[in-house]
């Protein structure tokens, strides 16, 4: 079945996915961008992203993805927009959608561990 989320990456229109990462995918956005690293420059901060979601996976040949295209099986969707410094939350089955600041965005607790 699988834990299906992308992160769209607005003003590039590159998608980062997770296989199985869904329900972290949020907290993982989150801990990127509060390192108040490269705002400014979308293809470093996807790069800072991309890293929070593989974690440790890197080097394994699934469970993430790089790609220009919304797959039809995510339900959840975050849009990152470097120049209007925004992250879009979109939970598509419930069709709820928020949007914050970058700095809004990271005051908020999203660690789905504790």
């Amino acid at each position: 079945m699988g834990d299906r989320g992308q992160v769209l990456m607005k003003n590039s229109g590159v998608f980062l996915y997770t296989h199985w990462g869904a329900c972290d995918l949020i907290a993982g956005v989150q801990r990127a961008i509060a390192k108040k690293l490269r705002w400014d420059d979308e293809e470093y901060l996807t790069r800072i992203i991309f890293d929070e979601m593989i974690g440790e996976e890197q080097g394994k040949e699934t469970g993430f993805g790089i790609g220009t295209i919304k797959h039809d099986d995510i339900w959840l969707l975050i849009v990152v927009d470097c120049d209007k410094k925004e992250v879009t939350i979109n939970n598509l089955p419930e069709e709820k959608e928020t949007t914050e600041s970058f700095e809004d965005f990271i005051k908020h607790d999203y660690n789905q561990n504790d």
